[in-house]
């Protein structure tokens, strides 16, 4: 992992790499994922998808570095890392964007000082 992928926090979950979820996963720190997602995935800390993972729905945290595949939106209130080998079909919206050489985009991103608020039926997107 580069050195623009490092944030300085704990994960304390982690899916391991013949772990597959099939559901929504709400957790209230970081998670680092290893295996399959098919659900959104809401974080109150860093998001952090490792090589050969991959994620089909949506991602919303403070941080998320990207090292698998996603296919879905991602949205932080800080930092979004594509890492060399990650791959997102879907689009992002951060303050701040990081795009490492060879990594696959096919989207659109927003960039936005403000915090973004995940949708809910209280509180829907706003473009």
């Amino acid at each position: 992992m580069s050195r623009s992928s490092k944030v300085d926090e704990n994960m304390n979950t982690i899916l391991g790499e013949k772990v597959e979820v099939r559901g929504d996963i709400h957790v209230k720190s970081g998670i680092l994922v290893h295996g399959i997602v098919e659900g959104n995935i809401t974080s109150t800390g860093t998001v952090r998808t490792a090589e050969g993972s991959k994620v089909v729905g949506k991602i919303s945290a403070v941080n998320v570095i990207i090292s698998g595949k996603i296919k879905g939106d991602v949205i932080a209130d800080n930092k979004i890392v594509l890492g060399e080998k990650s791959v997102l079909i879907g689009n992002l919206k951060a303050k701040i964007l990081v795009i490492e050489e060879g990594s696959k985009f096919d989207g659109l991103s927003y960039m936005t000082d403000k915090p973004v608020q995940p949708e809910t039926e209280e509180n829907p997107a706003q473009d």
